[in-house]
């Protein structure tokens, strides 16, 4: 598997906590609303949905944080690979056309 899908992998996975984000947000907004509204055991029960909604919230974006870490040290280290590459096919090349020309001459 090569670079370039592998970034389009982890940019899927992140789109996707993203999206799951988004949901656990909407969801946690409505909880809100309910607990207000309610008294009692069913106050309870929601705020205590509430607080496990938020520790999945926050273990969702943890997840992300991690994933966006780690796509970011490969793409650097994929990037001083290339770098390192590109400058050796330069040289590479400039040898080879001096070396031909100087061939050439004789």
């Amino acid at each position: 598997m090569n670079v370039r899908q592998r970034v389009q992998i982890v940019k899927g996975t992140l789109r996707e906590y993203e999206g799951r984000l988004k949901q656990l947000e909407g969801r946690l907004t409505a909880l809100r609303g309910r607990a207000e509204q309610t008294t009692g055991r069913a106050r309870l029960r929601l705020i205590r949905a509430e607080r496990r909604l938020r520790a999945t919230l926050e273990a969702n974006v943890e997840r992300m944080e991690t994933a966006s870490k780690a796509l970011k040290s490969r793409l650097e280290s994929t990037w001083r690979e290339t770098r390192a590459f590109e400058r050796g096919v330069r040289a590479g090349i400039r040898t080879g056309a001096k070396t031909y020309r100087r061939l050439r001459r004789r």
